[in-house]
């Protein structure tokens, strides 16, 4: 936890660390970020009719179940994904400084904080053709990106040691991603399938993480179990994250 605070205090240096990430992979351009929210709109635009049409779903509330599940599903597997290099990305500055790892985690994390704010633009428009159901339901959106940044901040801290020490975990948990897209109630709905198998998806947990993500702007209520899965793993996450990042923290250098 002290690695963390220390983090927190130099939040200038990740902050600035972060947005210049951003900038970095649209220097030069004329709009500039805004690249990120015209292709999530474009995929969202190509997608919306064409699994609407596999899926037999001509609901109105499509559109926006599936915008937010690929907004929401962008967040969290960038998250993943990036912390497998957290690390070897700031290899210089981890080699030439004593800064606390912690710092190099957040910066990532700011980096896909500002994407998921950029592609939040396309939901509003969304709305306009896939009006929601309105209710105070929606002020659980609150507490609910609170929680799953907590748990993504302390899942890329274990995956970005456990990657930097062993390479092998990083084309592992990419192909893992790529699986969970599919078992994961982004583009279908888990009242699609039969009633026998609607429990398997419990088991994964980021459907519950996208439960209570998407149900409270569609004007829903999340489900009991899935607040429950989220905080439990949230608290496993945090307290493995602190006993690895303080047994490991200066292996890291070593590591690079």
């Amino acid at each position: 936890m002290n690695d963390f605070m220390l983090a927190i205090k130099n939040y200038q240096l990740w902050l600035a660390l972060g947005w210049n990430d951003v900038l970095g992979r649209y220097r030069r351009s004329v709009i500039g970020p805004l690249w990120i929210t015209i292709s999530m709109g474009v995929t969202i635009s190509a997608m919306g009719p064409l699994y609407g049409t596999l899926f037999g779903n001509h609901n109105v509330s499509f559109l926006l179940h599936l915008s937010l599940g690929m907004i929401f599903w962008n967040f969290i597997s960038s998250c993943i994904n990036d912390s497998c290099n957290i690390f070897h990305d700031s290899s210089g500055i981890i080699k030439q400084s004593d800064l606390p790892i912690s710092l190099y985690i957040l910066r990532v994390f700011y980096r896909q904080m500002v994407i998921l704010a950029h592609n939040i633009i396309i939901i509003p428009i969304v709305m306009y053709f896939s009006p929601p159901i309105f209710s105070l339901n929606v002020l659980l959106f609150i507490p609910s990106i609170i929680l799953t940044s907590i748990f993504m901040l302390n899942v890329s801290a274990l995956i970005a040691i456990f990657s930097t020490r062993y390479r092998d975990m990083t084309p592992v948990i990419q192909s893992i991603m790529t699986l969970m897209f599919f078992i994961t109630p982004i583009i279908w709905s888990i009242e699609q399938l039969p009633v026998e198998r609607q429990k398997f998806v419990s088991i994964n947990i980021l459907s519950s993480f996208m439960d209570i993500l998407r149900s409270p702007l569609m004007g829903h209520l999340p489900s009991n179990n899935s607040w429950l899965v989220c905080t439990i793993a949230t608290i496993v996450s945090l307290v493995t994250s602190h006993l690895v990042i303080n047994k490991y923290k200066s292996r890291v250098a070593y590591w690079l």
